[in-house]
């Protein structure tokens, strides 16, 4: 095998689109063969297993031709780019944060977070949720992103009627 092997840390993107974080390499108890351990770097946190020759495999083109990958699994960072990026995701999202609490109205802000979807962040879900003095209940950042766009419709339809 001529590809790098996974290290913990080390973010992958699967062919169809979802990235992954390296939890370990481990030894299958039945056939000795290595195995990566991985979990959703986005979204509900689950917990998978491939055999390593499997994660690194080539992409089998002519069952997925529209593919933009070569391999299944391709690197995207590795551990020690971790830090780097996630500071600057960090100012992202305060930038993201000031920009949504300088909006005026409640269908300005439904518009700028369906616009930004992809970047909103758990960080970002808080602090926008503590400006509206909406109290959150849902644990991830999808049910908690729906659970916003619900209460700032609500909310706008709300006020619609108490102008006429």
């Amino acid at each position: 095998m001529d590809r790098r092997i996974p290290k913990k840390g080390d973010i992958y993107r699967h062919f169809k689109g979802r990235k992954y974080k390296i939890l370990d390499i481990a030894v299958c108890t039945e056939t000795g063969e290595d195995m990566v351990i991985f979990e959703t770097a986005e979204g509900a946190r689950k917990v998978f297993a491939s055999f390593l020759e499997t994660f690194l495999s080539p992409l089998d083109t002519g069952k997925y031709p529209h593919a933009d990958q070569k391999y299944r699994f391709e690197l995207c960072r590795d551990a020690r780019d971790r830090d780097l990026l996630g500071l600057k995701r960090h100012g992202n999202t305060t930038s993201l944060i000031l920009e949504f609490l300088d909006l005026n109205d409640n269908e300005e802000r439904i518009q700028f977070l369906q616009k930004h979807q992809s970047e909103i962040d758990a960080r970002f879900l808080t602090a926008a949720s503590e400006s509206l003095e909406f109290v959150e209940n849902a644990e991830t950042v999808e049910e908690r992103y729906a659970a916003l766009i619900r209460f700032l419709k609500t909310k706008s339809r709300y006020e619609s009627r108490r102008m006429r």
